[in-house]
């Protein structure tokens, strides 16, 4: 069997955020099922694919909205509201869909896709639709955007995240009724999307190599808690605000927290026991 697995951002070993480790455990365990994975998708300016020969990059793209400009959200937000796609969608149509056809028609035959995530999907969903497919649903995203909604600081930012909750809604109903079988990163979200049948879905345990590592001889324990993610994500943002505001301060001076992954601007914490280590 050929699958070709259709992503937003293709694997490139560096595994920097949960999105492109549950990638590569996804592709790997498909591979070791016996199935020919193609990878078809953009990559990150100035890298290049863990597995070229494997893989179809249709062009480089910085789709990080921490790091953009004032100027390109606006060109990303102006480009969402005129066709009528989501913000995170509108942000990889920098190639047509003729060349997105194309570039597919070079993998050769291939049975159906992955489609991985619903940004990609969201971006070529019509020219996605000649083949049977399997959807990977990394989270509920229209769940996400409304507590993004909800956290928002200003009018317009509430208003543009609530319109991404109403379209990541009809998108994700869209893409679960018309899989072929759908997996998703948590249990809960399987009811969630409304696939919580057996038959309909399951759970990918996000196993990141086929055996555990060997325990070290000796520990040196470094911290009391650490916490791990991309913060730059605004979801992972909110919960990181709701840490340093609500649980930090109940902290004894002496407890040492050490917060690990990508960091926003401006974030900090006065408690003594807490560092940012990148």
């Amino acid at each position: 069997m050929h699958l070709l697995f259709a992503t937003s951002i293709v694997p490139d070993g560096a595994l920097a955020s949960g999105y492109e480790i549950a990638n590569a455990a996804t592709i790997d365990a498909l591979r070791r099922a016996g199935v020919r994975v193609t990878v078809i998708g953009f990559i990150w300016p100035g890298k290049t694919p863990s597995d070229p020969q494997n893989t179809i990059v249709l062009d480089a793209v910085e789709v990080r909205t921490e790091s953009a400009s004032p100027l390109q959200k606006l060109v990303w937000l102006g480009k969402a509201v005129s066709s009528g796609l989501t913000f995170s969608s509108v942000k990889l149509r920098v190639v047509s869909e003729a060349q997105t056809r194309a570039a597919i028609d070079r993998a050769g035959p291939f049975d159906g896709y992955v489609l991985n995530s619903v940004q990609f999907a969201g971006a070529f969903e019509k020219v996605l639709a000649d083949r049977p497919f399997v959807f990977v649903a990394h989270n509920v995203e229209h769940r996400s955007a409304e507590e993004n909604a909800a956290a928002a600081g200003s009018a317009p930012r509430r208003w543009m995240f609530r319109r991404e909750a109403r379209l990541l809604k009809v998108m994700e109903e869209r893409l679960c009724r018309a899989a072929r079988f759908v997996f998703t990163l948590a249990e809960g979200d399987r009811a969630a999307l409304g696939v919580a049948s057996d038959t309909r879905s399951a759970v990918l345990p996000l196993v990141t190599r086929a055996q555990a590592p060997a325990g070290k001889a000796k520990r040196h324990i470094e911290c009391d808690a650490a916490l791990i993610g991309t913060w730059t994500w605004q979801p992972n943002r909110i919960g990181l605000d709701w840490f340093l505001t609500k649980v930090v301060p109940h902290l004894k001076p002496d407890f040492r927290v050490r917060i690990a992954g990508s960091m926003p601007a401006g974030v900090s914490s006065p408690h003594p026991g807490v560092s940012f280590v990148g």
